[in-house]
């Protein structure tokens, strides 16, 4: 197990203000923190300081931080319902850690093919440039293709024609596992993040299976909770395909901070889903700044850099390392 030793960085990180001369004020100011306490108290030792935190200090003070682990970790942002925001919590989320220094590999699983779009990719994409080879050649030359580059991320991008790879995995014998078959062959990457469809059919089978941890993007509100019962239920199915399967996070999306009901489910949330995994920051109801993004062709943090959305989805990577028990370093 990989432990983060955050209370070491933030000596070296430290010795690095003063070296700089910038005083506490300064890092303050430059962070947004109310005043000189907050980086005071994460100087001093003992105080258990998270890594969002750690992240913000070394940005304040013009600092790089560099973050790795051992082997790859695959992770499927899953749930049955559609608008929930899971391809855009794959891209962003995606493009964030790529920013940290990250090799992160996005599969996009869905032939809706949201992700694909939204990260720019808008030309016609040929079923051979899916995941299609990967599943459907011979079991001894199941491989990825060569991704496309976008925004620092590698992509396999999708298209509607491999909807027709639903039926067909009917067929295959031991189709749903091929994927992450392919998958283990790569090792030239720290993350790859896959975006199924939101179904309980057999290209999210495909993609879960495939993976080592979830993520559940859930909306703050009823409907939402409600739906992740199901979302639980399968993955316990799926492990029986992919014993080491595990709820990396619950990842609260499309929260509007001023209705009482969000408010009232996200408390919910946090007393009822935290003894499964952890549950995230919420990413708040931000139409304008996502709709305009994924038009653009645009992750969020690179569409609009150090707007709150950009400091809401950093502070959801900080969470998700954390959850992964990532190691840093300065």
């Amino acid at each position: 197990m990989t432990v983060v030793d955050l209370e070491a960085v933030m000596k070296l990180l430290s010795e690095e203000r003063v070296r700089r001369g910038l005083s506490l004020e300064e890092v303050a100011r430059h962070a947004g923190w109310a005043n000189e306490s907050i980086p005071r108290r994460l100087e001093h030792s003992g105080t258990n300081p998270t890594l969002r935190s750690v992240q913000r200090y070394a940005q304040a003070i013009g600092a790089e931080l560099n973050i790795s682990l051992a082997g790859t970790r695959v992770i499927s942002f899953f749930n049955h319902a559609g608008g929930v925001g899971k391809s855009s919590a794959a891209r962003d989320l995606g493009y964030v850690l790529a920013r940290l220094g990250f090799k992160v590999l996005l599969i996009d699983a869905d032939p809706q093919a949201n992700l694909t779009a939204w990260l720019g990719v808008r030309e016609e994409v040929a079923l051979q440039q899916t995941l299609y080879p990967a599943v459907i050649d011979e079991p001894d030359s199941l491989s990825l293709p060569e991704p496309l580059e976008v925004h620092g991320l590698h992509l396999i991008p999708s298209t509607l024609d491999l909807a027709r790879l639903e039926p067909q995995l009917i067929g295959v014998i031991m189709g749903v596992t091929r994927l992450r078959m392919a998958i283990r062959r790569l090792s030239e990457y720290d993350f790859v993040m896959i975006d199924p469809p939101p179904s309980l059919g057999q290209l999210s089978a495909l993609a879960v299976i495939a993976s080592e941890y979830v993520v559940v993007p859930v909306p703050t509100n009823v409907k939402g909770f409600e739906g992740v019962k199901t979302v639980v239920q399968m993955v316990q199915e799926f492990r029986q395909a992919a014993p080491e399967l595990k709820l990396a996070m619950f990842l609260l999306t499309h929260h509007d901070e001023r209705t009482r009901h969000d408010r009232e489910s996200e408390e919910s949330m946090r007393e009822q889903l935290t003894s499964l995994a952890p549950v995230s920051s919420p990413l708040r109801y931000r139409p304008a700044i996502y709709k305009d993004a994924s038009l653009a062709g645009l992750p969020v943090p690179l569409y609009a850099p150090r707007g709150k959305a950009d400091e809401e989805i950093r502070t959801v990577a900080g969470e998700l390392l954390e959850a992964l028990e990532v190691k840093v370093h300065v």
